[in-house]
């Protein structure tokens, strides 16, 4: 289902950096990278990629009661037309 670029990765990777303004360095490998990043960057880059994965299945959950819903809305659209 999504099928993000690693420059979506990153992005957000970054975004999320500076909102949570967590410094330069390489602290967060440990934590959250698999050992391989060379720095907090990359380890928060990791963990986007690993979170939007499980995020799909979480999604498809989630949306399927409001996809529902709109088909609902729109069939009933039609059939008052």
């Amino acid at each position: 289902m999504l099928n993000p670029t690693g420059s979506t990765y990153r992005r957000l990777a970054k975004a999320m950096q500076h909102a949570m303004q967590i410094p330069e360095g390489d602290a967060l490998i440990f934590l959250i990278g698999k050992g391989s990043e060379h720095n907090n960057l990359e380890a928060l880059e990791t963990f986007v990629k690993e979170t939007i994965l499980t995020l799909e299945d979480e999604c498809g959950v989630i949306m399927l009661p409001l996809l529902l819903d709109r088909l609902e809305q729109t069939l009933n659209h039609w059939s008052a037309a």
